[in-house]
């Protein structure tokens, strides 16, 4: 069983990949770093509630199913 933050990034990669948006396209939508980007898909670091709230509105998606398998 994977981790929550693991489970979370790779929700936010595989969406991320689905829209064709590039790490940084999605850095630049939601106001943070490429490296941050980087850094929440690949489990290393949680991301803050205000960025989950952005990653909905740009991903179009609500944030249970960023937590979900």
């Amino acid at each position: 069983m994977s981790d929550l933050k693991t489970l979370f990034g790779q929700n936010v990669a595989n969406r991320r990949r689905e829209l064709g948006l590039s790490q940084e396209a999605l850095a630049e939508a939601t106001g943070v770093t490429v490296e941050t980007i980087s850094h929440i898909e690949r489990g290393i670091h949680g991301p803050r509630f205000g960025l989950i709230e952005k990653l909905e509105l740009v991903m179009d998606m609500n944030a249970e199913s960023l937590f979900k398998k």
